[in-house]
Parts: structure tokens; C-alpha cells; sequence
């Protein structure tokens, strides 16, 4: 090996006997060796660019910045890694899920190729513009957080593994579009709705069809009356998440869901109960049951599929089907048309509206946060508190409402969904 030393001996330079690249090797003051390779052939070139990452080497550590640093996808890669093993492991949250698929979808094929420690603010902006293409939209603000999480993610492995400073991270924004829920129905709409899926789901010019129907109607309706979120809570409910506590001499269905927020449990209303007879009963293995020993049994087999025992991801276009089919959404704006995800406003709305349910306990129900029950539904609460807010009625006017109020509900009746 042929050795050259430069300045007075801290900065040393070598060459292998199999290469014609000279490599370079200095010690800084916390007597770690730091090792690069020239790129040079030339001994006066290879001596320069040495010296030159030396003192920049010193500098770096002056200043508590990272002298080895690396790119973004490899420490992406890491990141990843380490969520995927949590999950694998049981410990990881559900969340992760989507720091993964950003990262993957997003973050890597932007941010990939450069340097971590050299990622700033204009790196962001331009990463901002470009998203917006990609997506075709702007995102809403909770997307822009999932991934600004996701990066953090990234950067927070690169600290811990001493190739980025924590001074090095930069600090991001959220300038998201505003979330706007999808439309709830109201309640004249959900009783057509639920009146209209009777026959609508026993009708299908194919067999596959008029399963995917049945299936959807007694979806539709427990969502309307739980609150879960369309997707991986309900689709992945099992039977096994379904069981009955009592409380004051009481019982009711309690659903065990896991999804965008982790595991959280769940009361359903009364009515969750026929729907779930239904699905059983469409099953020859689970209808010789009774309903309660079924819940008993705690089957490891999903709530949710078809009478031929397949899992269908598919029920977000039969829905579009339905409300075709059904005029509910007819003159409305394509941005203005309810998804399932419409289901679950519905049930917040008659929560609000209907049952007085208070805003903390719906936040647990929904599993939310009070701040985005009130976000999302700030509009409603005054209706909550009409009584407190309009004060008493005082002399004739307090009878006439009386009486009024009194004529209201026997005409109408009590409202159940």
C-alpha cells in the first residue's frame, strides 16, 4: 500500500495495490477516524481534495452538523423498515400504515436522490407544487399531515443515526385545502334511502350483483348506526369483535374496531342487532346458531361479505349504483355526491341533533377528537342547547308551546333509525 501524509501528518492518503484511486483517512478532535475516497488518480489532485474535505470536516464539527451524511431514500428505507416491524410485531399503530404509503408513493420519488442534510424550504415548496400535480388536486390538510408526519419519520432516523442534525431539519407548514365532510342525509332522506334499498337489494341481472346489493344494504345501515368508518374498521370487523355487555340491567352490542386511529370499542343502536341477524342468516354454517351463541363463538371469519363467503372491496361503486339508482343525489355537484363515508356524518348528525348525544362521548364513539366534532359540526350545537340558550317562557306563551310541542309529537311520533 503506498501512504502519503499531508498536513504535518493529519490528513493521510493511500492507495490499494488493486486501485489507481488514491483514498484518504484524518482523525478530528473526538479521535474518530473519518475515511473518503479522493475520486483522484492524480496524487496533487487527490492531496487537494483531501485537505479540502478535511477542513470541511472541521468545520462541520465546529458547527454540530453531520460530517457523513446520506440520501434520502436510504434513510426513507430505514424508516419504513422500522414501522413495518412495529406493525409486524403488534406494537406499531395503525397510523403507520399511511406514513408507509406516502412515504413509498410520495416522499421518495421526490425527495430521493438528495442529500437529507441539504433538504430547505424550497425543497418543500417545490415538493408542495409538485404533490399537487401528482394528486391532481390540492391536498386536504389532513393529507398534508400524514405526510409532513411521514417525513419527520425520515429526518428523526437520520438524527438518531448521526447523519442530520437536529438544527438540519427544517421546519414545515400545513397549507392544506380545508376538509369539507360529504354530505350527511337528513332524516326524510335516510328513511327513503332505507325504504328503497328493500326491494332494490333483491334485484340484480346477476346473481354477483344481487349479492353485492344485500350486502351493501345491511352495511349501509350498520354504519348509519354505529358511526365506524367505512373501510378498514368495518370491512375488517369480524364476528369475534362483536359482543354483548350489560350495564343497569340492560345489554347492548359492543363493536371492538381498529383502524385509522387504533383499537377502540364501540356502541351500536338497538337496530345493529337485525341487521347483523340478517348477515347471519345468509351463511348455512352460522344461521343453526343462535345469535348469541354465534357471538359466543367468537369466529375469526369477517362480518361483511358476500352470501358466497368472499370479501369484496368493491361496495364504494355499488353504492354509487344506489345512489344513482335512487335519485338521492341527482342534482347534485360531483364534489357534493355522498360515499359511504356520508354514513358515518349521518350518524354524527343524529347523535347531535336527535339524541342530544354530548360532543365528548361522540368523539369517543366516532373516535375522534373533540376539536374535529366541533370542526365538523360546530354548525350543529346550537340546536343542542335551544333550551338553555333561549331562556324561559314566561305567561301564555309558555302554555301555547307547550301545547304546541305536545300536538308535534303525537303527530309525528318518536324518530328511530
Amino acid at each position: 500500500m503506498h501512504i502519503v501524509y499531508a498536513r504535518d501528518g493529519e490528513v493521510v492518503l493511500y492507495k490499494r495495490l488493486d486501485s489507481k484511486i488514491w483514498q484518504a483517512r484524518f482523525k478530528l478532535r473526538d479521535s474518530k477516524w473519518q475515511r473518503i475516497s479522493t475520486k483522484q488518480r492524480n496524487l496533487e489532485y487527490a492531496t487537494q481534495a483531501a485537505c479540502e474535505a478535511y477542513d470541511r470536516a472541521r468545520f462541520l464539527k465546529a458547527e454540530n452538523l453531520p460530517i457523513v451524511t446520506k440520501r434520502f431514500d436510504s434513510i426513507a428505507k430505514i424508516a419504513v423498515k422500522e414501522m413495518q416491524d412495529q406493525l409486524d410485531g403488534g406494537v406499531g399503530k395503525s397510523v403507520y400504515n399511511s406514513y408507509i404509503a406516502a412515504t413509498n408513493r410520495y416522499l421518495i420519488p421526490f425527495f430521493g436522490k438528495l442529500n437529507i442534510g441539504t433538504i430547505g424550504y424550497e425543497h418543500l415548496k417545490a415538493f408542495d407544487d409538485w404533490r399537487t400535480k401528482e394528486m391532481k388536486k390540492v391536498p386536504v390538510a389532513s393529507t398534508v399531515t400524514t405526510h409532513t408526519s411521514a417525513l419527520n419519520r425520515v429526518f428523526d432516523a437520520a438524527v438518531q443515526r448521526g447523519w442530520m442534525s437536529q438544527s438540519q431539519v427544517p421546519k414545515m407548514k400545513n397549507k392544506g385545502a380545508k376538509a369539507t365532510p360529504r354530505e350527511a342525509f337528513s332524516f326524510a332522506e335516510y328513511k327513503s334511502l332505507t325504504s328503497y334499498m328493500v326491494k332494490w337489494s333483491t334485484i340484480g341481472h346477476m346473481a354477483k350483483t344481487q349479492h353485492m346489493r344485500e350486502l351493501l344494504r345491511d352495511y349501509v345501515l350498520v354504519l348509519a348506526n354505529t358511526g365506524m368508518r367505512h373501510g378498514t374498521e368495518a370491512l375488517n370487523l369480524k364476528w369475534r369483535d362483536v359482543e354483548w355487555i350489560a350495564k343497569d340491567g340492560q345489554r347492548y352490542l359492543q363493536f371492538t374496531v381498529n383502524g385509522k386511529t387504533g383499537k377502540r370499542t364501540l356502541i351500536a343502536r338497538h337496530a345493529a342487532e337485525d341487521y347483523l341477524k340478517r348477515i347471519q342468516e345468509r351463511f348455512d354454517d352460522l344461521k343453526k346458531l343462535e345469535f348469541d351463541a354465534l357471538l359466543k363463538k367468537k369466529l375469526d371469519v369477517l362480518v361483511f361479505r358476500l352470501r358466497t363467503g368472499e370479501a369484496t372491496n368493491a361496495l364504494n361503486g355499488t353504492f354509487r349504483h344506489l345512489m344513482r339508482d335512487s335519485g338521492l343525489d341527482k342534482n347534485k355537484d360531483v364534489k357534493e355526491k355522498r360515499t359511504l363515508y356520508s354514513l358515518r356524518h349521518t350518524y354524527a348528525h343524529f347523535a347531535l341533533l336527535q339524541d342530544s348525544m354530548p360532543i365528548a362521548t361522540l368523539a369517543k364513539q366516532m373516535g375522534t377528537s373533540i376539536g374535529m366534532i366541533e370542526r365538523y359540526y360546530g354548525h350543529l350545537t346550537p340546536a343542542l342547547k335551544a333550551d338553555v340558550i333561549a331562556g324561559k317562557r314566561m305567561g301564555v306563551k309558555k302554555v301555547e308551546a307547550t301545547k304546541t310541542k305536545a300536538t308535534d309529537d303525537k303527530q309525528s311520533g318518536s324518530a328511530a333509525i
